[in-house]
């Protein structure tokens, strides 16, 4: 029995060793393979194939194809780089918000005239009562003229609004080339002329004239995300309360003239596309001015704070300073200056004496009193402001010297939101796009449009 014992543990052992050095002998795993007799070993017939990941992405792509163009032998793409990047650039514009932007506003007792040229001429859209298009001419330009309570297209009278596109896609307006399409409409009492036009050529147009030339890439990325989060700030209000255009070309909202060619504009533009800042879900009132003067805007008593929390920054801006629109001095002669208060009190004669009433706790004027021996008129600072063109913002003190009216303020502008000369000296000092951002509109965050 012990030798039997023996004899089995060794034809085990050694159907142990043949099975080890059979699995590490070969470079493919083994199948086993049921036999009526007896088991066997032996290889698999075809070695497997292994595949990359890349590989596996490449044939599911290849099956998508499949699925999308089952007949690919009519599929034929020849695209050069320049003729895709056209796609894909004709494809963002389409997605992209629009802007109306009311170039000209007439009343309807007036006479005017509006020009409008283009190379390739215009497709102009004639549309009925209801907003639905009634007929498509073209035409070389065209001139519409506003006389006799009516609107004129080249000497045809129009009863309801001319959607005017030009064929190159830009049109020149009186004088100033503009991209996009213009929109001539009845309004109530007046006939309006408004541009339409993509956010991004919007933005790409006001940072001419609201940002400053030579000043670095950095800058006017701030500036784009701010002029792009007040325009579509601008586009819901308008759509709330039913406006037919979204924005001024003014500094009553911001200022737009026309397109340019200017490449660092347009880089700062592209960099920042479709970003915004929001506050609970929506673009912000990015209000910004041209130096502050270091005021802290949350002392400003006459604005309403709780519709942007985002525009009561409780410190102050001190890097506006270097600027030479930090501190300014402007004087009028007495006659001149007592003129231009008759316009607001014609009683006002034989100024004696001007002097500030009331200021609020941010240092800006609220009241002024303006004394001539029979009476004292008091005038609010902000209608003053508007009156005198020189004064360069609220915060300002003024005093009757010497035959003059001396004003002596700080900063250039309503002192809310983004600070500009403060953004550049920011930029010089390091600061990046998004930081300044943060620093002048505290509490808002980045939002992507599209």
């Amino acid at each position: 029995m012990e030798l039997y014992f023996n004899v089995k543990i060794s034809c085990i052992s050694l159907f142990f060793l043949f099975f080890s050095y059979s699995l590490h002998a070969f470079r493919w795993p083994l199948t086993v393979i049921p036999t009526q007799q007896k088991t066997i070993f032996t290889l698999p017939k075809k070695k497997r194939a292994v595949r990359s990941r890349v590989r596996i992405k490449k044939e599911m792509a290849a099956e998508r194809a499949n699925v999308l163009f089952a007949d690919c032998a009519e599929l034929s793409i020849n695209f050069t780089q320049d003729a895709l990047c056209d796609v894909l650039l004709d494809a963002r514009k389409q997605r992209s918000p629009k802007v109306r932007v009311l170039l000209a506003r007439a009343d309807n007792h007036a006479e005017g005239e509006w020009k409008f040229t283009s190379s390739q001429g215009f497709i102009i859209h004639v549309h009925d009562n209801h907003g639905k298009i009634q007929k498509t001419i073209t035409m070389p330009a065209l001139i519409i003229q506003i006389k006799q309570n009516s609107l004129f297209c080249n000497g045809k009278r129009i009863k309801s609004a001319l959607h005017v596109r030009s064929v190159n896609g830009c049109g020149e307006y009186n004088g100033i080339v503009y991209d996009g399409d213009f929109i001539i409409t009845p309004h109530k009492d007046t006939f309006l002329c408004i541009n339409q036009v993509e956010l991004e050529d919007y933005v790409t147009a006001v940072l001419r004239t609201e940002s400053w030339p030579g000043w670095p890439l950095e800058v006017n990325k701030v500036f784009a995300i701010a002029c792009r989060s007040y325009v579509m700030f601008k586009i819901a209000e308008a759509q709330r309360s039913g406006r037919p255009y979204h924005v001024k070309n003014t500094n009553a909202h911001q200022t737009y003239a026309g397109k340019h060619d200017l490449p660092v504009l347009k880089m700062a533009v592209e960099q920042t596309r479709a970003i915004v800042l929001g506050f609970k879900g929506a673009p912000i009132l990015a209000m910004f001015d041209c130096c502050c003067g270091g005021i802290i805007p949350a002392h400003i008593e006459d604005f309403d704070f709780n519709k942007a929390p985002y525009l009561a920054r409780t410190y102050a801006c001190n890097f506006c300073k270097q600027s030479s629109l930090y501190s300014w001095q402007v004087s009028y002669e007495n006659a001149f200056f007592e003129s231009l208060m008759q316009r607001y009190a014609p009683e006002i004669a034989r100024l004696s004496d001007v002097r500030i009433l009331k200021k609020d706790k941010a240092g800006l004027v609220r009241e002024v009193t303006v004394k001539s021996p029979k009476r004292t008129t008091i005038i609010p600072g902000k209608k003053l402001y508007s009156l005198l063109k020189e004064v360069k913002s609220f915060h300002f003190d003024v005093q009757k010297k010497s035959g003059k009216i001396v004003f002596t303020g700080r900063g250039f502008g309503h002192h809310l939101g983004l600070c500009q000369w403060g953004a550049r000296h920011m930029v010089l000092e390091g600061w990046g796009y998004k930081s300044i951002l943060r620093f002048y509109y505290p509490g808002a965050y980045f939002m992507h449009l599209i």
